[in-house]
């Protein structure tokens, strides 16, 4: 029976493979010849835990960082897409608006009124050039909060303050709202008190707020039934009775009534500067025609 060779005596040849591609395969053979070693020796082999090296290869360059767009008020929404690149809270604002404007010139000038503070308009570019009416090219409804309020002041039902603008940056001397002792109607009023909501630091708006308060002591009055116009009225229950007179008349007829329909006093002028009649307590109603506004004689 043949013996069997010694395990030392046995030559094996083991052929590696060169790379140069990857220091871990390098790696990989070295430990694979290692253990074939061992069991050459008779020994057991012994794991080793090697860590491999990252590949050279592999590493990459690190690309440059990206330059950020531009944010002017640093709210995170790059000026080309932020509609409010000044503001980092984004109000809304009126956009700018366009006014073709009569400024004494052979054209009509076109002026632009631009977004101001909280939310009013900026008319100094209009006001400067001193027009004395101007026309909005398109409608304008209110976005700001301001306007909102100048909108709800006004209390047109229509929801645009296209009005409200052409009033503010009209500055015309021999405007009726700035006339002396000229008193706002109680449909004007609101409308002049939103118009203050929405430009305050009017030219004229000092006379604006003397016509509104006197016209607002009519109001008061009328309201009393101290002032009244053409037609017939109660007398203790839709006027009351007292001295008042009338001006700058055509064709005026007033009479006192009783109870029944009958004239207890007439009169009739076909022109006068001035009428007055007193109508007591004891009179049912008291009529009127062409006679334009009584108010009480001072």
């Amino acid at each position: 029976m043949a013996r069997s060779q010694p395990y030392d005596t046995i030559t094996r040849t083991i052929h590696l493979r060169p790379t140069v591609r990857s220091s871990g395969a390098l790696l990989t053979t070295a430990l694979l010849a290692t253990a074939l070693a061992g069991c050459v020796d008779g020994s057991r082999p012994t794991t080793t835990s090697v860590t491999a090296s990252p590949s050279v290869s592999a590493s990459a360059s690190a690309s440059p960082t990206a330059t950020p767009p531009p944010d002017r008020d640093a709210d995170g929404i790059p000026d080309s897409s932020d509609t409010y690149p000044d503001d980092p809270k984004n109000t809304p604002q009126q956009p700018p608006v366009s006014l073709e404007c009569d400024t004494g010139n052979d054209w009509d000038a076109l002026l632009t009124v631009r977004p101001g503070k909280d939310g009013r308009p900026d008319f100094s570019e209009v006001w400067a050039a001193k027009p004395t009416s101007c026309d909005a090219q398109t409608e304008i409804y209110p976005v700001t909060d301001t306007e909102k309020t100048a909108l709800e002041t006004s209390k047109y039902e229509d929801g645009e303050i296209t009005t409200l603008y052409e009033m503010c940056a009209a500055v015309d001397p021999e405007d009726t709202y700035v006339e002396a002792g000229f008193a706002a109607s109680s449909e004007q009023i609101p409308e002049i008190n939103a118009a203050l909501v929405l430009c305050p630091s009017y030219p004229y708006a000092k006379q604006w707020r003397e016509t509104v308060k006197r016209g607002q002591v009519d109001v008061d009055l009328a309201a009393r039934g101290r002032i009244f116009g053409e037609g017939t009225f109660r007398v203790g229950k839709e006027i009351k009775p007292g001295t008042y007179v009338t001006t700058d008349v055509d064709g005026c007829y007033w009479e006192r009534q009783n109870s029944s329909g009958d004239t207890i006093d007439n009169y009739f002028t076909n022109s006068a500067r001035r009428v007055q009649v007193t109508i007591r307590s004891s009179d049912y109603a008291f009529s009127s025609e062409n006679c334009g506004e009584w108010r009480p004689a001072r």
